[in-house]
């Protein structure tokens, strides 16, 4: 898709792509076909591209595939996905935000220079003179003296060849260099075989990953387990011991291979599971101690866990009826209990693991008296307690989904809940899923969820405050020009937010100004500019509740 003529067509494609996204389609537009001197088709199609020899990668029956979450089909920012990928490069997106071509050289901007090298990723900025709107990238396949070879995937259209002269008007806006093969001269490692990781996903067990296979083999391979895309401190080798914290998360690891007078590369093994809790093991039942009789102080202890444990609850009882239940190890006999035996159910914790219950009997009566056998159970009345922890998931964001998991208790119960916004209650939210709203934007969400037994008894567990809830902004950016000068107005909106930070405003004649956005708008006269039409863009940094995101207008300088 090239720039448009005029304001009809204008109008026409701002409608074409509003509605692609509002059927949340990522539009991946069409670069400018190349009528400039310095630019030479090589091939067009995937037949023309066989026939002259040109390599189409496999492109032909993999298209249909998402890579990077870019959308699917013949188009720029799928196939170059799709050939970084082939690569060695894990199926996720390096960056957050945005997939649109314009994007790729901002969100990876200290990857991105103006030399290009066989495998790097050619690169044009929305303000390039031959691009639309949305950018475009390509991949190098050849480097020469005066010229670059690209391969391409237009939207709606097969893969094509090109030769770019240095000196063209088609020349990229610069060159990203993520896996790059590097200059001829230099060899590359290749993944044949990604690795796989043996072992249960489970606190406290531990995770295996194999090296997969390679060519040639590295010299070294070093190991990073990560967790929602970041690092998980110390975890460098190939054996991870799973640690409390990181219960309910994915973890994969990624493995970096090297060998002298070879580049680099990286792969990734699968994403495993969401961990599940640790379980304990009681090497030893705990004990009552003290004088069993009214007014006495009486204590129970020496449980052993494995591993070990901290005490989360004691549920005192008489017989079967329960008298006290708090964090103390210590009972001051009630008169209720004369007559009857003390026990006690101890309740080991510790993060990441599900509860666990050790329990002990008095040997004698209260008052005297030698007590009954000791049962082999524990007392059950009056013990409702929650046995795996809950938790909550999903992205804190407008229109995102999020659900608590209310965990499991020791019997039946009856579940409500109750979503609050800075601990206020949000009317009607009263289910374990929850869409966040425009009111929500900006604000801190928690969820209360009480389970009741039976027998009346309840348990009560909040979960949060979450992240402030966050929004994705909408950049509308009118440029009028007029003699030699554009005037550019940018204003950023948000549902139930105004956006803070600032603005990058760029023309494609190479003029850039950061504005600091107030009450949401910024804007910026550029002066002194040669007559022709110019695509002018902003590109808005985010905070800390707005995402970052971009605009951009045309018009004519006289």
């Amino acid at each position: 898709m090239g720039k448009p003529g005029g304001a009809l067509r204008r109008t026409l494609v701002t409608g074409a792509v509003l509605l692609l996204v509002g059927l949340g389609v990522q539009v991946v537009p069409k670069l400018a076909s190349p009528a400039h001197a310095g630019s030479i088709t090589l091939c067009s199609g995937f037949s023309d591209c066989r026939s002259k020899g040109y390599s189409t990668g496999g492109y032909e029956s993999a298209w249909g595939s998402m890579y990077w979450r870019m959308y699917a089909g013949r188009n720029c920012t799928n196939y170059v996905a799709y050939k970084l990928i082939r690569t060695g490069l894990p199926n996720a997106r390096p960056w957050s935000g945005e997939g649109n071509a314009t994007n790729w050289g901002v969100a990876l901007s200290r990857l991105t220079n103006r030399t290009p090298t066989v495998g790097s990723v050619a690169w044009w900025h929305s303000s390039h003179p031959s691009a639309s709107r949305f950018g475009h990238v390509a991949i190098v396949e050849k480097v020469g003296a005066d010229t670059i070879t690209i391969s391409e995937s237009n939207y709606g259209s097969d893969i094509s060849w090109r030769r770019i002269g240095k000196d063209s008007v088609n020349y990229p806006t610069g060159f990203i260099h993520i896996n790059d093969k590097g200059t001829p001269s230099t060899k590359r490692l290749s993944v044949t075989k990604r690795p796989t990781v043996e072992g249960t996903a489970q606190v406290g067990k531990a995770v295996t990953v194999n090296t997969g296979s390679w060519s040639p083999n590295p010299n070294k391979i070093r190991y990073q387990w990560i967790v929602d895309k970041k690092p998980i401190p110390g975890a460098t080798n190939k054996t991870f011991r799973i640690p409390g914290h990181l219960a309910g998360k994915q973890i994969a690891a990624v493995l970096t291979g090297t060998r002298r007078d070879y580049s680099q590369a990286k792969t990734m093994s699968q994403i495993l599971p969401p961990i599940k809790q640790g379980t304990f093991k009681v090497l030893a039942q705990p004990k009552i101690s003290g004088t069993q009789k009214v007014g006495s102080t009486v204590s129970v202890g020496g449980a052993d866990y494995e591993p070990s444990a901290k005490i989360g609850e004691v549920r005192w009882y008489a017989d079967k009826t329960l008298i006290a239940r708090s964090k103390s190890r210590f009972l001051k006999v009630p008169a209720t209990a004369s007559g009857k035996r003390i026990g006690a159910v101890v309740v080991g914790v510790q993060v990441g693991y599900r509860p666990k219950q050790s329990y002990a009997f008095a040997g004698t009566l209260v008052g005297g008296g030698k007590a009954p056998q000791q049962p082999a159970e524990p007392p059950s009345g009056g013990g409702l307690s929650q046995t795996a922890a809950g938790f909550v998931k999903g992205g804190t964001r407008l229109g995102g989904l999020m659900q608590v998991d209310p965990g499991s208790f020791s019997e039946a119960v009856d579940l409500t809940y109750q979503w609050t916004r800075e601990s206020t209650p949000i009317s009607g939210a009263t289910s374990n899923k929850y869409h966040p709203t425009a009111s929500d934007v900006g604000h801190r969400l928690s969820v209360t969820v009480v389970a009741r037994s039976s027998s009346g008894e309840t348990v009560s567990k909040t979960y949060g405050p979450s992240g402030r809830v966050r929004v994705k902004p909408t950049v509308k950016v009118t440029a009028t020009g007029g003699s030699r000068q554009a005037e550019v107005a940018v204003k950023v909106t948000a549902p139930g937010y105004l956006p803070t930070g600032t603005v990058k405003i760029t023309t494609n004649g190479g003029r850039t100004v950061t504005k600091t956005l107030s009450g949401g708008a910024s804007g910026v006269t550029f002066v002194k500019l040669p007559a022709g039409e110019y695509a002018v863009t902003a590109a808005y940094s985010g905070d800390e509740v707005a995402y970052w995101a971009s605009g951009g207008d045309f018009t004519t300088v006289n």
